[in-house]
């Protein structure tokens, strides 16, 4: 709620390594009213089956990477009546967005990994980003987000165990300040900084998310004055994998429509406590094996998740050279759409994008088993700065290996 590429993960610097003297900067962060309340629970998901097309869903034809897109709508309890309406203010909404994911302290880097990993909740909220969750927010003057940087924190660097929305935001502006992430009037298009808290901390009172903006000045006399320029930003608490992915959906549908409080919200309004999207909704689903929360769309008169009708695709060639050279990475895939018969060849980058859209790709060894084909993220030993690539699930065999595939 809110109130009122291969991804190349980078540190999110705490460093004030200014790039101007202190006499030339004077930096103010202030919180303002707003951010998303999402709550730390939520009713058990719903596994969404877009094949069984109930009557009170809509399907449409849409280009391929999922085949058909069905609008599921929900009246269970905790979504708002079909009498819902909504209040469109003159406000900012968010265009073109990048959606930064930073992790935030030691914990999300230890051995062994948390449950969920920071590589499970990269892929989930690529999933989110790239599917069609995010299609119904273009009703309100918004468009869908899709996925910008990775961060990870300086070693050493952890919020507080019981920390606030402000350390956040104090967070995002020493990143600011050391260079890693641009000056609110420096960003190329418009970006959420969201940030996931790592396990063993715990979020403000009946908290699970926020999302809100904060003012930021910069006086660099005598050519570049900035006053009060807006930075957008969100945070996650730590739980379970579904907590995780249905509070970060929410979030950015939110912030996508009402980041600064007079975009869109439900009725009654509130100026404090933004009424939104997400606040009048409560049924979650399971889309492509990622747990979504719904959203109130005015267009359907209804809590919805817009689903993909996944495409099957078969891997039966690679595109590598020198194969066995572990620093070239595969350059192409082929094989069968066999939802659609047609065959494909496809970059490793556009594959790793179908994925994320929730296509399922796989690939059959000569005894007829099939081994699934997931995205992975390599962190080199020497670097935190890593890359996310395909393979297939590791075991003790050679059959489901993509190596093992002859070259297309």
């Amino acid at each position: 709620m809110a109130k009122s590429s291969a991804s190349r993960p980078k540190r999110a610097s705490t460093a004030r390594a200014s790039k101007k003297s202190a006499a030339q900067r004077v930096l103010k962060w202030r919180l303002e009213k707003g951010g998303g309340v999402a709550p730390p629970s939520f009713r058990r998901a719903k596994r969404l089956d877009p094949t069984a097309v109930s009557a009170d869903s809509r399907v449409e034809r849409r280009s391929p990477g999922g085949s058909d897109l069905v609008v599921q709508k929900f009246t269970g309890t905790g979504d708002a009546a079909a009498t819902t309406t909504v209040t469109s203010g003159s406000g900012k909404r968010l265009r073109n967005v990048v959606v930064n994911l930073i992790f935030w302290g030691d914990a999300w880097q230890r051995t062994p990994a948390p449950n969920p990993s920071l590589a499970q909740v990269v892929n989930d909220a690529a999933n989110i980003l790239a599917g069609p969750y995010q299609l119904r927010v273009s009703q309100y003057g918004a468009t869908p987000a899709r996925l910008g940087t990775v961060f990870v924190s300086v070693p050493g660097n952890n919020p507080p165990t019981n920390y606030k929305t402000s350390d956040v935001a104090n967070l995002i502006t020493a990143s600011i300040e050391g260079g890693a992430l641009p000056e609110p009037d420096e960003e190329a298009s418009d970006v959420l900084h969201l940030v996931f808290m790592p396990p063993g901390t715990n979020a403000p009172p009946n908290l699970g998310g926020l999302h809100t903006y904060a003012n930021y000045s910069d006086y660099d006399f005598p050519f570049d004055i900035d006053i009060n320029d807006r930075s957008h930003i969100a945070w996650v608490a730590f739980g379970n994998r579904a907590f995780i992915s249905s509070v970060f959906s929410h979030e950015v549908v939110e912030a996508l429509t009402d980041p600064e409080g007079d975009g869109i919200q439900v009725n009654p309004t509130n100026a404090n406590n933004w009424n939104e999207i997400g606040d009048v909704c409560a049924t979650t689903g399971n889309v492509n094996g990622v747990t979504v929360q719904s959203y109130w769309s005015q267009t359907d008169q209804a809590c919805v998740i817009p689903a993909d009708i996944p495409l099957e695709m078969e891997i039966t060639c690679v595109h590598k050279t020198p194969r066995n050279d572990p620093y070239h990475p595969i350059r192409q895939v082929g094989g069968i759409n066999r939802t659609q018969n047609i065959a494909f060849r496809i970059s490793q980058a556009d594959c790793i994008r179908s994925i994320d859209r929730g296509n399922h790709f796989f690939v059959t060894a000569p005894n007829g088993t099939r081994a699934d084909v997931r995205v992975h993220i390599h962190f080199p030993p020497w670097s935190l700065q890593g890359t996310r690539y395909i393979s297939t699930n590791p075991d003790n065999t050679r059959a489901d290996n993509l190596l093992s595939l002859p070259e297309c």
